[in-house]
């Protein structure tokens, strides 16, 4: 903008005032798309170091629409606006501002490339699908000669931001500390040694879920058979009872009531099947139909409605042809169900009549 204004002097009047709109328009979003990356990565930081036992459980429990944890989100706004409230008392609080980015950034570059240079050393046949070039043997290691000038050189950049410029010689290590502080807390709250390594819950081998009843929302065509299919043979395999939905579609142009003869007869019948394909695989299999304006809506009111406890759902391939990976119901269904959701994915070669 202070160019602009600048600029402003040697411009036509209409055009200076509109090219300040669109500097400031543009720079806004600017910072809007910055402030999101930044509150997304210190999320995804966040839950890794709660989940290795470095800060609080509460930033390692990701919410289900956003898989941010909500703690993240709060402290990185709260630690923004504290920086920036903190600063503002100053005369220089953009320098300090960035001397202390400076601080982190340089020391995470230097901490990058040792752990390069480490891994080579500890972990020489870890499987690499980028290797970084021009390597020389120390000891029998391949140490990568671009990760040692990338060391040294980023440590001293950041020596000479610790000797020349305040934020980093003050406000970095005051922000070592705190995170020292917050790190010993949860350590002690939790029992766990200083140095005792955490395993997070992904690392460890899950136990095979069980369910006692599992919803299948039914639709027409070969997609229908397969899903029903699937669900059949996950209740055998778990001793599980399996309920059929269909859903019959009332468009709103017509009252809630309207017959619908046909539509009927064909979900009966595939109730029917399903059935028969249970007995054949010793499964008891229950049917439903009833009729909605959203399938959705349907299908999360009665796995809440019979206490199911998974629910299969097959996913047409003409939607992996368009924007969408998955149809509108099949993502209502990930947002609302309070239970677990299996999605059956078909090949291109399989077609359904009414993709849901």
């Amino acid at each position: 903008m202070g160019i602009v204004a600048a600029l402003q002097a040697h411009l036509p009047h209409w055009f200076g005032r509109l090219l300040r709109v669109y500097v400031g328009l543009t720079g806004a979003l600017v910072l809007l798309a910055a402030a999101t990356t930044s509150i997304s990565g210190f999320g995804r930081l966040a839950y890794s170091l709660g989940e290795h036992g470095q800060l609080p459980r509460a930033f390692s429990r990701l919410h289900r629409r956003t898989l941010v944890a909500p703690a993240s989100v709060f402290a990185a706004s709260g630690i923004a606006i504290g920086l920036i409230v903190g600063t503002s008392f100053s005369s220089h609080e953009v320098t300090f501002l960035a001397s202390l980015f400076s601080f982190g950034v340089l020391l995470a570059f230097t901490a990058a490339q040792l752990a390069v240079i480490k891994l080579r050393v500890t972990q020489p046949e870890l499987r690499r699908p980028f290797r970084v070039p021009l390597g020389i043997r120390v000891r029998g290691a391949t140490i990568p000669l671009p990760s040692v000038v990338g060391a040294l050189a980023t440590l001293a950049v950041f020596v000479a931001a610790m000797v020349t410029h305040i934020g980093a010689r003050y406000g970095g290590p005051a922000w070592l500390l705190g995170g020292l502080v917050v790190y010993l807390l949860v350590r002690r709250s939790r029992g766990i040694g200083l140095f005792e390594h955490v395993t997070a819950a992904g690392d460890h081998e899950l136990p095979e879920a069980e369910f006692s009843k599992i919803l299948v929302p039914m639709k027409l065509g070969q997609i229908g058979k397969e899903t029903v299919a699937t669900a059949v043979k996950l209740a055998q395999e778990r001793n599980a009872a399996v309920e059929t939905l269909f859903v019959i579609r009332v468009p709103l142009d017509l009252p809630f009531d309207a017959p619908l003869a046909d539509v009927e007869e064909e979900a009966a019948a595939s109730i029917a099947e399903a059935q028969a394909l249970g007995a054949e695989n010793d499964v008891p299999v229950a049917g439903r139909i009833v009729r909605a304006r959203s399938i959705g809506d349907a299908i999360v009111e009665a796995a809440a409605e019979t206490g199911a406890d998974l629910i299969v759902l097959g996913s047409s391939p003409r939607w992996r042809r368009q924007s969408r990976f998955f149809s509108p119901t099949v993502e209502y269904v990930l947002r609302m169900a309070s239970t677990e959701v299996l999605i059956v994915a078909f090949p291109q070669g399989v077609l359904g009549e009414t993709p849901t």
